[in-house]
């Protein structure tokens, strides 16, 4: 819970105040006044300026966490009035709309930006990927149906060059909805073209099997389970089950990854079963088990054995240099943000389950799993919160950055500013629609973690 707590502040503390920091930049640089720059909402309980210098901007932490404002010099702020002859071109409004437009686009690209940074950063780093090898596709998914098989490496899919199995999640989920071509590179060195059918790939979070890729039938070859390590005075090392030693069948199952050894093992609760074991060579002998009865998150009763399982998957290194590796953050930030955008339309389609959205009690629970898994997992999730939270200010909703660009570009086209009155109906629909998407995400948040 503390790790929690601590990655969903930094998460929320760098995302706002990138954000914060986009609008300030441009703003001071168009010669806008700022009065206050606040890390929250509410009443301030921290703020610090400069003595002795009116003009100084007053820097703030206030009580409410989530979020963060830049206010600004404005005739349209009762607070800002009346504005000094000296600060009237200071003010807002007196700008022209191109820097007004600067200066709201400013927050949401710079969360772009932080996604560029972060992403190229772990390309620097450098990281182990799994290579794009799958395993054997159950039978009758449409992985099966193209024709993969267990050995087949995804080279391509459609024209997106394929190096990562995260590469290829990535390109399913950009085809998704839709049939398209992969090039296969089969264990004997011969490449062929399959096509594959994505049409009934299922994104609800709240389905049975809310992985898309399980209904598709594309997993990662990992190869034959093995014990890497057990807790002490555990089942499986109470009954014989030494470390190195790899799970061939549970029962009458066979094991060909992970996911199987452990859903086998949940159906015995204080029940023996007969595991067959072995090396990587393959089986050796058998040894029977007796999980403990453990309890699972919606109150079922489960096995467990006290082991943590190992694989020994197809790996490749994955680092760049400077220029490259900020290019392949720029490439990575596109794909991404241009995924979400899809996926948002694709919800106004009713293609994609709303149940996909999330707040922020999801945000913190991934931002602690996150945290807990390691420093690249940590920064991976900062970029994508980060792009969303850019791709959500920019949706076109009143209240939102994207609210205020599109206003701006009306007046581009009809040469004059929005009216009052217009923007003042359109903020009502603004207030009602965030207030509607917070509650929508709240629920999601609460249905996912709650039975």
């Amino acid at each position: 819970m503390l790790t929690t707590i601590a990655a969903f502040a930094v998460t929320i503390g760098i995302l706002i105040t990138f954000h914060e920091l986009g609008h300030y930049l441009v703003a001071r640089l168009c010669g806008v006044k700022i009065l206050r720059f606040s890390l929250g909402f509410g009443k301030p309980i921290f703020i610090y300026k400069r003595k002795n210098d009116p003009d100084a901007t007053e820097w703030a932490v206030s009580a409410l966490p989530l979020g963060g404002y830049v206010r600004m010099l404005d005739a349209r702020d009762p607070a800002c009035l009346p504005i000094k002859p000296e600060d009237k071109n200071r003010e807002f409004g007196a700008k022209n709309v191109w820097q007004r437009f600067a200066i709201v686009a400013a927050g949401p690209f710079a969360n772009l930006l932080l996604a560029v940074l972060l992403y190229a950063s772990i390309f620097m780093i450098g990281s182990t990927q799994p290579t794009p090898v799958v395993a054997e596709p159950p039978a009758g998914t449409p992985a099966a149906m193209a024709g993969l098989h267990a050995g087949d490496k995804i080279l391509k899919v459609g024209d997106s060059e394929i190096k990562t199995f995260t590469d290829l999640r990535m390109e399913m989920l950009n085809k998704f909805g839709s049939t398209t071509d992969i090039l296969v590179h089969r264990p004997n060195g011969s490449e062929v073209t399959k096509e594959i059918d994505l049409t009934k790939m299922s994104l609800d979070p709240k389905a049975k099997d809310a992985d898309p890729f399980d209904e598709v039938g594309l997993h990662l070859n990992m190869g034959h389970p093995f014990i890497s390590s057990f807790v002490e005075n555990s089942a499986a090392q109470r009954d014989g089950i030494k470390i190195g030693d790899h799970i061939y069948r549970v029962g009458n199952v066979p094991v060909k990854m992970p996911k199987d050894f452990v859903s086998e093992i949940k159906k015995y609760p204080g029940k023996p079963v007969t595991l067959l074991v072995g090396d990587e060579n393959g089986p050796t002998h058998t040894l029977e088990v007796t999980p403990a009865a453990a309890m699972d998150e919606q109150g079922n009763e489960i096995g467990r054995i006290g082991a943590a399982i190992g694989v020994d998957f197809p790996h490749t290194q994955v680092s760049y240099g400077l220029l490259k590796s900020l290019a392949e953050g720029v490439k990575k930030t596109w794909d991404t943000a241009a995924m979400s955008v899809r996926m948002i339309g694709k919800m106004f389609t009713g293609d994609v389950s709303i149940s996909n959205i999330s707040g922020p009690v999801t945000i913190a629970d991934y931002a602690g799993q996150t945290a807990q898994l390691g420093i690249l997992p940590f920064i991976s999730f900062l970029a994508l919160v980060s792009i969303s939270l850019g791709i959500l200010n920019l949706l076109p909703i009143p209240m939102l950055d994207g609210g205020h660009l599109l206003y701006y570009s009306l007046e581009v086209v009809t040469g004059k500013p929005v009216s009052e009155a217009v923007q003042a109906s359109a903020q009502k629909i603004g207030i009602a629609a965030l207030f509607g998407l917070t509650i929508l995400a709240l629920f999601n948040d609460l249905t996912r973690l709650l039975p």
